[in-house]
């Protein structure tokens, strides 16, 4: 009977024992797994954060090539341009951006981020209906609307960008067809902003 008695009381003193062990590790236990649960965590947040700008990346690269197709995006050796309706832009005679210009002027926005040290000229064409000094006078008034509205709304800097008017010189269609009447498609691509961007002047390497 004594040796079950001192059995038992080993035996409960052992559990004690561990019991105690137990306790004094299992906070120490817990902050370690809150640890690695809140790193597994930020390090799962920065993966999304890295998928959401790679998506971001794709989507801005897609609508950049998608306004230069649409803008008639061109490069030379020192300059790039791109071309806008002036009825896309304006009404008849006016100078005036018309509400549906935003949605094109938007596109030319996107394409002049890319270039934000560059200087702008926007170039404004005419038909030649009417007089020259008359042409003249519209070409400008609508160039100085395109540079306004970038200013204002396209991100571009006023001392990176300039205005000029040219009326209804160099006409890119003829104004005539070959039995000598109207050309109205002729003078509709006549009547356009051209939009010129300076290359970047890269540095010669050391």
């Amino acid at each position: 009977m004594k040796a079950l008695f001192t059995s038992a009381a080993k035996i409960f003193v052992l559990c004690a024992l561990l019991s105690s062990s137990a306790l004094s590790h299992t906070p120490a236990q817990t902050t370690a797994d809150k640890d690695i649960q809140k790193k597994e965590a930020e390090l799962e947040r920065q993966k999304l954060d890295l998928e959401k700008r790679s998506l971001e990346l794709k989507r801005k690269e897609l609508d950049l090539e998608k306004a230069k197709q649409e803008l008639q995006y061109q490069e030379t050796g020192k300059s790039m341009s791109m071309n806008l309706a002036g009825d896309v832009l304006f009404d008849y005679d006016k100078a005036e951006l018309k509400p549906a210009a935003e949605e094109a002027l938007q596109k030319v926005a996107v394409v002049l981020s890319l270039f934000p040290e560059s200087n702008v000229t926007v170039e404004g064409y005419t038909d030649s209906k009417g007089g020259p000094a008359v042409n003249l006078q519209l070409s400008r008034e609508r160039a100085t609307s395109v540079k306004d509205w970038l200013v204002k709304n396209g991100g571009v800097a006023p001392k990176h960008i300039s205005a000029k008017g040219f009326g209804e010189a160099n006409p890119v269609a003829s104004s005539t067809n070959p039995d000598g009447s109207d050309n109205i498609v002729g003078r509709a691509k006549n009547r356009r902003v051209t939009i010129i961007v300076d290359k970047p002047v890269t540095s010669p390497a050391p």
